[in-house]
């Protein structure tokens, strides 16, 4: 079969998986399991694992099948009975031990297939407005011009917009919207390059701020959020508030997130995410877009192979 775009995109993030069934094997969890299913809390006491993060492992080990969440216990799923509890006849877990023993060769292989070492990459934070370009056209984008409908709206602010590229299509579609992108005086500087290749500059103005302390602005009638509302830490509260601030009486806010579902089982790709950074569950976000004031939140749609989940709500009017 030939690769694919998602072969790509698994193959960019394959070690994540990887790295999680090392980390479980290594505090020995589907072992101690075996005697029955455990809270978050007495796997903790039994692996001596740090409560918070153990939490985010058991999430994706159980959106990758190697556990059964029932209420708030876990237990193992039949292939980590069968090959994850030490002393059973086909246990894996020793080679499992050695891949992340080897782990290093791998991490430095970069360097060490150089001639010269490279220098630290001082590009990284243009590598990284640049990936989120990448990611949407890579397919992101056009599940957010498939689920969302901006007919009729005519200003969009799009808060943490990085490179642009979800306003950039959101005019092209729509020849009555303007837009302004709001990000960090790094990140416009890639924006404005973006969006002159593009040819946008006359659709497409830009503002330089941080959200911790200027306000979104005044008279949206769209406020945009790709991927800024990643769990406690995000300060989604704060945010959500400044939107309600910024839109006009029916304003609609439009927010692309790494979901979990309501039991926190998965999907996979947000399971893996939230272990680095964090995420909110479809029903956590739901009530933090209630509480800011904002009423009809939905799923307006989701691509799980994408990790991406698209939730709309709205300003109400007086």
């Amino acid at each position: 079969m030939q690769p694919t775009i998602e072969s790509i995109a698994e193959w960019t993030w394959a070690y994540r998986a990887s790295r999680i069934l090392q980390v479980a094997c290594d505090l020995e969890l589907f072992t101690h399991l075996s005697k029955g299913p455990m809270t978050t809390g007495e796997l903790a006491s039994a692996s001596s694992a740090k409560l918070d993060l153990l939490e985010k492992v058991l999430i994706a080990c159980t959106a990758m099948g190697l556990l059964i969440k029932s209420g708030d216990r876990y237990r193992n799923s039949p292939l980590s009975i069968t090959y994850l509890v030490k002393d059973n006849t086909l246990y894996q877990g020793d080679i499992i031990n050695h891949s992340a023993g080897v782990w290093n060769f791998w991490n430095e292989l970069p360097n060490s297939i150089r001639m010269v070492p490279a220098a630290k990459s001082a590009d990284s934070h243009h590598n990284f407005i640049l990936g989120m370009h990448n990611l949407t056209l890579a397919g992101r984008g056009q599940l957010f011009l498939d689920c969302i409908d901006l007919s009729g709206r005519k200003r969009l602010f799009d808060v943490g917009g990085g490179p642009g590229t979800y306003s950039i299509l959101a005019c092209r579609k729509y020849p009555d919207l303007r837009a302004i992108v709001f990000d960090l005086p790094e990140t416009i500087v890639i924006a404005r390059e973006v969006l002159a290749r593009e040819g946008m500059t006359d659709r497409i103005a830009v503002r330089e701020g941080s959200w911790e302390t200027h306000d979104f602005g005044q008279g949206n009638d769209v406020v945009l959020m790709s991927n800024i509302l990643h769990g406690p830490f995000s300060q989604a509260k704060m945010k959500l508030r400044k939107a309600m601030d910024s839109l006009d009486p029916g304003g609609l806010l439009v927010v692309q997130e790494f979901l979990l579902n309501e039991d926190k089982t998965g999907p996979l790709l947000p399971a893996l995410f939230n272990v680095m950074v964090g995420a909110y569950s479809q029903p956590e976000l739901f009530e933090l877009m209630i509480s800011a004031g904002f009423v009809q939140p939905r799923l307006a749609g989701a691509n799980d192979n994408l990790g991406s989940a698209w939730i709309t709500a709205t300003k109400p009017k007086p």
